[in-house]
């Protein structure tokens, strides 16, 4: 089975909408039967996040990668971006685990491909 993982370093609902296209990217290569790992990192550990708030006509990130984690995909937020955005683990979305450099260090020696977004 092919791997991939995806490195989310925006912040959700920006004009660029990179973390809503790299949440596009995991659910096709999901249904693709890939395994699927996304690790967030800088400011995009606010996808991770309880209670977003989308804006009118955007997909409201949390359900989705709610959705995604209930299909099976992993994902880690990054302890220092947490830290430095003051998010605890109590504030993340159930399924969203703490990670760090050396865990995201062991999913890239073990993937065959890495996207950043």
């Amino acid at each position: 089975m092919s791997s991939v993982i995806i490195v989310i370093q925006n912040a959700p609902y920006k004009t660029n909408n990179k973390a809503w296209h790299a949440l596009r990217f995991a659910c096709a290569a999901l249904t693709e039967d890939m395994d699927v790992r996304v690790h967030l990192l800088d400011d995009g550990v606010e996808v991770g996040r309880r209670n977003q708030q989308a804006p009118d006509g955007m997909v409201n990130l949390e359900v989705f990668i709610s959705e995604l984690i209930d299909c099976g995909l992993e994902v880690r937020a990054c302890g220092m971006a947490l830290d430095g955005c003051a998010i605890d683990e109590a504030s993340m979305i159930e399924g969203v685990e703490r990670g760090s450099m050396k865990a995201l260090s062991s999913w890239v020696k073990d993937s065959d491909k890495v996207m950043v977004f």
